[in-house]
């Protein structure tokens, strides 16, 4: 029996992995790498590029703290830290123009640096030196008028209801640090200020992240989640499911989102909600020596995770990112050839707002700006959900296929027969090196999963047409 034509023409729901093909959604994809499902709904389109901000700063080093030091007066000043060359300590360096120029040196190395900007001062703290600039690129370690020299020796730093909000002291693990309200231009950590404990007997381990929404501050443990609304801790837990890093903590839209090993998270102050049960696999990739290495940002309209190498199937992807787009909630898979450690907004002298993201060897890259990666042509793959024409049980013979795409040069059209050995070309042409492409190969089985994949710039894809499908009557032999 032959069937009219069979076609995939929607991927508007981006990646859904571990739902039967009984109820899984028909406009979904099992793995997308570097394509993103919400640029032109329904079809995947390659994520743009990605392009260096400034020169290198230091060779073969991690990023260990990114911001941009933002002024009402409009004063904007990208900051990023390295260790040194020689790994004896770690330096500041703030932007100008296209040059990196060093702002402060010999901080102590491979502590991770944390920043907020109040009364127009941004605050930097890492548990061994608190430092704060009014400009970018002068570092006071004492006075100014956030009173750095006073403040308990903290790895997170947080401004809420005018005061800043402090945490990391490795003294008091569970203690939460709190400055006066501001008098003026300036706070006070002497007169004024306080702190409270947050449950140090309930055995969920040290503060680990602090955030905040609207009407409640954000107080995450390893294994717990609290929240206080300025008066007084909830007395049981927001939730028993923490986070282990400051860098995995998201705030945009008003939300809150947070990694842990089961998941992405999404709160505004009420029962966190479980966001990313549709990539389920590819958080259980993650491994768990990362786990406390986890960075993200969000744009409003994004949240963009890294979660570094992960091995799905027969695939092995290095630096990887996760991208969840608020509004659609579908999610993207995307690879890079730099593992970003560290991401912040960067607004650039015409006022563009983009995204920032330090590497691993001494560089900070736009994200998402250009059509290749600083030169060389962007990898990807995408492989559809199994598709079984009809019915499961009964035997299927396909012979041609019609591959429907944009900007696509020597793709390569693959095809896993009954979940069975490997992803192997169809027929005696399995290239796809035009927007509409024909092929020939015979195949037969009762489930298949077919896969393109290339490299190259703008690609799109658009979809593929079955027209020679024919189904045995019976479910055996």
């Amino acid at each position: 029996m032959k069937l009219s034509d069979q076609k995939i023409r929607d991927c508007s729901e981006g990646i859904i992995q571990f739902v039967d093909t009984s109820i899984l959604p028909v406009n979904s994809v099992y793995l997308g790498v570097n394509f993103l499902f919400d640029e032109i709904l329904g079809r995947a389109v390659l994520r743009p590029g990605t392009t260096q901000l400034g020169n290198q700063i230091v060779s073969g080093k991690s990023c260990i703290g990114l911001y941009q030091h933002i002024t009402t007066a409009g004063l904007k000043v990208p900051i990023a830290i390295f260790n040194d060359s020689s790994d004896i300590n770690a330096d500041i360096y703030a932007l100008s123009g296209a040059t990196w120029s060093l702002a402060k040196n010999d901080i102590t190395k491979d502590l991770k640096v944390r920043f907020e900007t109040f009364l127009d001062t941004t605050i930097a703290v890492n548990g061994a030196e608190s430092m704060s600039t009014d400009d970018g690129t002068n570092w006071v370690i004492t006075g100014g008028n956030l009173d750095v020299g006073n403040m308990p020796a903290v790895t997170m730093i947080r401004e809420w209801q005018d005061r800043l909000f402090a945490a990391g002291d490795p003294v008091y693990p569970d203690r939460l640090y709190f400055s006066s309200i501001q008098n003026g231009v300036t706070i006070s950590w002497t007169s004024g200020n306080g702190y409270i404990d947050i449950e140090p007997e309930e055995g969920a381990g040290a503060i680990s992240a602090l955030a905040k929404v609207p009407g409640y501050f954000l107080i995450f443990k390893e294994r717990s989640l609290k929240r206080w609304d300025g008066s007084s801790t909830y007395p049981d837990d927001l939730i028993t499911i923490g986070t282990p890093t400051q860098e995995s903590v998201i705030m945009t839209r008003q939300c809150c989102y947070y990694f842990n090993k089961r998941g992405i998270y999404e709160t505004t102050g009420g029962y966190p909600r479980k966001i990313s049960r549709r990539i389920q696999k590819i958080i259980d990739a993650i491994p768990a020596s990362y786990y406390s290495k986890i960075s993200g940002w969000g744009t409003g309209e994004q949240i963009i995770y890294s979660i570094g190498d992960i091995s799905i199937d027969d695939l092995d992807l290095t630096n990887c990112v996760i991208i969840y787009n608020i509004e659609s909630q579908n999610w993207s898979l995307l690879s890079f050839p730099k593992e970003f450690k560290l991401w912040h907004q960067y607004i650039d002298s015409d006022g563009d707002e983009l995204i920032m993201a330090g590497d691993d060897d001494g560089n900070i890259w736009k994200i998402f700006e250009g059509d290749d990666d600083d030169g060389s042509p962007i990898n990807w793959l995408i492989q559809y959900q199994s598709q079984e024409f009809g019915t499961r049980g009964r035997k299927k013979e396909l012979s041609k296929y019609v591959i429907y795409t944009k900007n696509v040069r020597n793709g390569i059209f693959t095809c896993r027969i009954d979940e069975k050995g490997e992803f192997r070309p169809l027929g005696n042409k399995s290239k796809v090196n035009n927007d509409v492409e024909e092929i020939i190969g015979s195949i037969s089985g009762r489930y298949f999963e077919f896969r393109i994949q290339g490299q190259g710039k703008s690609v799109e894809i658009i979809g593929i047409d079955f027209p020679e499908v024919n189904v045995t009557l019976n479910y055996v032999g």
